[in-house]
């Protein structure tokens, strides 16, 4: 099995790197944005769940953020 995937990747690098470079960079870009912003999202929901689930005071809610939100509103300094 293990043979089998190393075989597929090796064919895919192959192909990759006899392309144009300008189709290259935007074929990585293409893949690895969306990859990367997904397992960093996934991350940053476990860390957020943890930190909730781990901290001292009681009925702590995960941070702004948790639902969409992206700030304070309605709250002045």
């Amino acid at each position: 099995m293990l043979e089998l995937l190393v075989e597929w990747y090796d064919g895919v690098e192959l192909w990759l790197v006899q392309l144009v470079y300008p189709l290259q960079v935007a074929l990585v870009l293409a893949v690895l944005v969306p990859l990367c912003w997904g397992v960093a999202r996934v991350v940053d929901r476990a860390v957020d769940g943890l930190g909730a689930r781990f901290t001292r005071v009681r009925g702590a809610e995960p941070p702004v953020g948790r639902d969409g939100e992206t700030g304070r509103r309605g709250k002045t300094a």
